[in-house]
């Protein structure tokens, strides 16, 4: 009977808690200096020289920060696209990121290195206007992540860059 009060208090307490960790306190211990990479994931890509398609989106978007303060945090998807268009010194907006992509092509790895833009959120459907700077981008390929580059956060989460 204990196991099963246990299990179902457990269960209870996963369930309650909300499915994402609030960022604000990450992007608080990591200070107002931090330089933050995110990685995006997709189960498919697709390029006709100025749309990066990317299909089957993963919900969140990893970020996480470069030594010395070595802190990561899950976000919305969601999110960290509205956050996008915040428009600043530092915002993408401004000064578009770089961003390396990997993706399976015939089964094997091929990468590109690419500048994004206007990223569009459709469901589960993801677009950047993208110009490619080295390597690449297959017209046609499976599971893709897209790393891309720092932004300094410089405010109060949502707002961080």
């Amino acid at each position: 009977m204990r196991k099963i009060c246990s299990a179902v208090l457990l269960g209870a307490v996963l369930l309650s808690s909300p499915a994402f960790a609030d960022p604000t306190e990450t992007a608080a211990a990591a200070g107002k200096d931090a330089s933050w990479l995110f990685i995006q994931t997709a189960q498919k890509v697709q390029f006709d020289g100025k749309t990066l398609t990317l299909s089957g989106v993963s919900p969140s978007v990893v970020m996480f920060t470069d030594r010395p303060a070595r802190a990561a945090e899950a976000i919305p998807t969601a999110t960290f696209i509205k956050d996008w268009g915040i428009k600043g010194k530092n915002s993408f907006v401004a000064d578009p990121p770089n961003a390396g992509l990997t993706s399976i092509v015939d089964g094997k790895l091929q990468t590109a290195t690419v500048e994004l833009k206007q990223p569009s959120l459709d469901g589960t459907t993801l677009t950047f206007q993208a110009r490619v700077l080295e390597g690449t981008l297959p017209a046609s390929a499976g599971t893709t992540s897209v790393f891309i580059d720092s932004a300094q956060c410089v405010g109060k989460w949502p707002n961080h860059c």
